[in-house]
């Protein structure tokens, strides 16, 4: 579906992946998070600094989160379908040596148009994947009427697709960690077999971030999950999961 690389890279200031905050804490809210309660200097990276320079750098993240889908300042374009996504490359370059290539080697078309054109797959997730690269976090629910918004149980998992294709390794853990919590309410449901389907049948590689988090709830829930008729059917029809999943429960029942 997309090349598999799995360069380093960061969220857009060395923040965690943990879902439950962002830049601004939970929600985007100044909270909590990044400079810890009610945006005092208590913990984090800018604990030691007065509270004049802290209240200087929460601003400035504010700034830049509020540049995503802004024409203003704005010196390039990503097309996602047929929506035009007004970006800034000092922003989004600097995360991502796609980005970074694409922009600003001239053998590539891109370079010399400043449009990046994505006809293919989800628009939801690409639009996600530019809004992490503001605030550091995307939304649960999509911030655009542009696009037709993925189920709940596959938002995260086509988000990771793409962030792995653009070199995006903070917001594969982000996404990752968003999934696993979502497969932890719907494991005994029909909504987790079409994860598991759609996952196995867009990845190629067992160690795929993806493919170990939905082993991992499975094999969790595997006594459960023996009593589910439609589970067992799904291994019935073999392939890369049922062998995965075997594998996988082999040495779980070995370190016992």
């Amino acid at each position: 579906m997309f090349p598999s690389q799995s360069r380093p890279s960061t969220s857009p200031f060395g923040w965690g992946a943990a879902p439950s905050s962002g830049p601004f804490g939970s929600a985007g809210t100044p909270s909590s998070g990044l400079f810890g309660s009610a945006g005092t200097p208590s913990s984090g990276p800018f604990s030691s600094l007065p509270a004049s320079a802290v209240t200087h750098s929460q601003k400035l993240i504010q700034h830049i989160a509020s540049l995503f889908n802004n024409e203003k300042y704005s010196d390039a374009t990503i097309q996602i379908h047929d929506v035009m996504l007004p970006v800034h490359k000092s922003i989004i370059c600097i995360q991502s040596e796609y980005f970074e290539k694409a922009f600003q080697n001239e053998r590539f078309e891109e370079s010399q148009s400043g449009t990046i054109k994505f006809k293919e797959n989800s628009g939801a997730a690409y639009w996600r994947v530019i809004e992490y690269l503001y605030k550091g976090d995307y939304s649960e629910a999509l911030s655009t009427h542009e696009f037709e918004d993925d189920p709940e149980h596959l938002r995260d998992s086509r988000v990771y697709v793409l962030a792995d294709m653009f070199l995006l390794e903070g917001l594969k853990t982000l996404s990752i960690t968003k999934l696993r919590l979502k497969l932890e309410k719907h494991w005994m449901t029909d909504l987790f077999l079409e994860c598991i389907r759609e996952i196995y049948g867009s990845t190629s590689n067992e160690t795929c971030g993806l493919r170990s988090t939905v082993i991992a709830v499975a094999t969790g829930h595997a006594r459960d999950l023996a009593k589910n008729e439609a589970f067992n059917n799904l291994l019935r029809e073999g392939g890369d999961f049922a062998a995965e999943y075997v594998s996988a429960l082999t040495k779980t029942m070995a370190f016992r």
